[in-house]
């Protein structure tokens, strides 16, 4: 036997294999029955349906791309499950049942049984349950280890987090075999005081605003403070059976190794995922630089200093592509620092928010292909809209909040009209 194999399913039907050599080159190509189907979904923007295997490097950046950034969590799983830890196939052997966007990657030979009858196989948990897990993975949060709890799933990122089952009487459960997870449960960040309430409340503005952004929600169990967001890759089909939908984040679509998502270890920035969006069709090139312009434009106004290429993705479907709803907003102003406040991603020559200039931001908009003005005129619409949709965010949470979101919001409020003071 020259290699390994393991099958990889989108939403239940059988796409291709992904496989690894003794010597660790990894592989994926398509089945032959799949290319044959009516427009169907790429596994990623950086592997074009067709026939053939595609190369270790390529396969390897999206893979990667499925499981946590954090080295600790990914020790501990391979201690777990007797892996290399730096082996991505031999962990997604056992974690990818349920990974982002419509992927399952299994044993070859081994159903991904979502498309057999929905048997919603979940684990439910008590009050008292539900207590104990968050808490577990609030002091674990270097290490925390989802074997315990049997699932089989997969998050990228840097954050501890869970991925669980909310039935619609708020329920929760851990989801057994190939049960999609309908929810993320994300304790706040170490060392930054309610960065719960502070991501919650960006989510949130953002949606009033008119930006596609996760739902989510404040989570307060016992002394742990957490965020739960809503899936936006799945969705409830008239039958009421939750399907996943696909998708992929732009380091992924890049083929770009997470540990490089930031621009200044040499990720990607504006121009690269402006190339990346001339590869969809008109109307989805126009829809998803529009968003994307607005993403960049919101970022800047909140003090967001975290929006690398992993926290943007699209969703897929068939031919098509569209900037997925924004995920993992929050602002910076709330922690002092001695540097000023930069941007994930240059903005023409600026990195440094305060120095952004409508120059600047008329270069994002033409590289985009949305017009200079375009740019401009959004950035002055953005800023003059986001004092009223923090007061109607702070109104949308819980009473006992309240003062603290007021302090946040005064800060955001505060270095956006800093931003345009250096306009005049």
């Amino acid at each position: 036997m020259t290699s390994e194999a393991l099958a990889v399913y989108l939403d239940g039907t059988l796409i291709g294999a992904l496989t690894q050599s003794r010597q660790g080159q990894l592989g994926f190509s398509y089945d032959d029955s799949y290319l044959t189907l009516a427009d169907p979904t790429p596994l990623s923007l950086a592997m074009p349906l067709r026939s053939g295997s595609y190369a270790s490097r390529v396969v390897r950046a999206f893979i990667e791309g499925l499981l946590p950034d954090n080295q600790a969590v990914r020790d501990r799983w391979g201690t777990t499950y007797g892996v290399s830890p730096n082996n991505p196939f031999a962990l997604l052997r056992h974690v990818g049942r349920d990974a982002a966007g419509a992927v399952q990657i299994v044993p070859e030979g081994e159903s991904s049984s979502d498309a057999g009858p929905d048997v919603r196989q979940v684990e439910w948990l008590t009050d008292e349950d539900l207590v104990a897990l968050v808490h577990d993975l609030a002091e674990h949060r270097s290490d925390w280890n989802p074997g315990r709890y049997a699932g089989r799933w997969s998050l990228a990122g840097a954050q501890s987090k869970v991925a669980l089952f909310r039935a619609p009487d708020g329920s929760w459960g851990v989801p057994q075999g190939s049960t999609p997870t309908t929810h993320i449960v994300k304790p706040a960040l170490e060392g930054f005081d309610d960065h719960h309430l502070n991501e919650v409340l960006c989510q949130r503005v953002a949606r009033i605003m008119g930006l596609p952004a996760a739902t989510s929600e404040l989570l307060e169990v016992g002394d742990v403070r957490a965020i739960v967001s809503t899936r936006y890759d799945r969705t409830a089909d008239p039958q009421g059976r939750i399907r996943r939908l696909h998708q992929e984040d732009l380091c992924q679509a890049l083929s770009v190794d997470p540990s490089r998502k930031y621009q200044a270890d040499g990720g990607p920035g504006v121009g690269e995922i402006a190339d990346l969006l001339t590869r969809l069709n008109l109307t989805d090139r126009v829809a998803s630089a529009n968003r994307f312009l607005d993403a960049l434009v919101y970022n800047v106004l909140i003090g967001g200093t975290d929006a690398h290429a992993k926290n943007y993705s699209l969703l897929l479907q068939g031919s098509r592509a569209q900037l997925a709803p924004l995920y993992d907003l929050a602002s910076a102003v709330a922690y002092p620092s001695d540097r000023p406040l930069e941007s994930s991603m240059r903005i023409g020559d600026n990195r440094i928010m305060r120095e952004i200039s409508p120059t600047d931001w008329a270069k994002v908009g033409r590289r985009l292909g949305v017009g200079g003005d375009t740019a401009v005129a959004r950035f002055g619409t953005l800023r003059d809209a986001l004092p009223g949709a923090l007061d109607e965010g702070m109104s949308t949470l819980p009473a006992s909040t309240r003062r603290r979101a007021e302090r946040l919001a005064e800060q955001i409020t505060s270095h956006a009209e800093s931003l345009a003071r250096s306009w005049r």
